[in-house]
């Protein structure tokens, strides 16, 4: 269990931070931060850029940043905030350059999950 929070830590997730925000139970977040690279909400980002639809982007570009937030993935979720705020602006061009960092910082984090879940089965 060290490992991946060693891991986390090292692309700048504050794991402490984050098993106080679940009361303590590290258990249980690693068992959200396991499962993260299956949630949709990613994939529904992706569609909605996708198809040009940037409403649908806001939305899922918000509920991504409630999750990493809460997991405490400080670079995925800061890039999270750059492309809503630019969203919310309506500057649907610098948005999707933020969309570009989003799609890096997600796959940095999935990268350093799915390595953990091959290992660790």
């Amino acid at each position: 269990m060290q490992d991946i929070k060693s891991s986390l830590g090292k692309i700048g997730v504050n794991t402490k931070k984050a098993i106080e925000r679940f009361m303590g139970d590290e258990e249980m977040y690693l068992q959200y931060v396991h499962h993260f690279p299956d949630d949709p909400t990613m994939n529904s980002l992706v569609d909605a850029v996708d198809k040009k639809d940037y409403e649908a982007a806001e939305k899922a570009v918000h509920a991504l940043k409630g999750i990493v937030s809460s997991l405490d993935f400080i670079p995925l979720a800061d890039a999270t905030v750059d492309m809503l705020e630019e969203l919310r602006d309506g500057n649907v061009e610098t948005a999707l350059k933020e969309y570009e960092n989003v799609k890096k910082q997600y796959k940095i984090a999935c990268d350093v999950i799915n390595t953990w879940r091959r290992e660790n089965g």
